[in-house]
């Protein structure tokens, strides 16, 4: 499932940085969007795609690809990390 995520923040940081800042008409449209759609899918953490706000010329931002950040951020941990002894 995270994979699907991964995939889907992916697709709307690409959109984001080619299209995004002129098919929102509304201003900071794609910083709402962004993060409705991270904080569906990743909780409180995908809160943090709000940080594109910061860039109000929306041109630096789309190049910070912020929602895969977040979405890595949020890679589950693999079951071999819990095999490991710890101390």
């Amino acid at each position: 499932m995270w994979k699907a995520k991964l995939m889907v923040c992916i697709a709307y940081d690409l959109f984001d940085l080619t299209l995004g800042r002129t098919l929102f008409v509304i201003p900071f449209g794609g910083e709402i969007v962004g993060c409705t759609l991270c904080a569906a899918m990743f909780g409180k953490s995908g809160l943090w795609y709000g940080l594109e706000a910061i860039d109000v010329t929306e041109q630096i931002d789309g190049f910070i690809p912020l929602a895969t950040i977040i979405a890595l951020r949020n890679k589950p941990k693999s079951d071999d990390e819990s095999l490991v002894d710890k101390p």
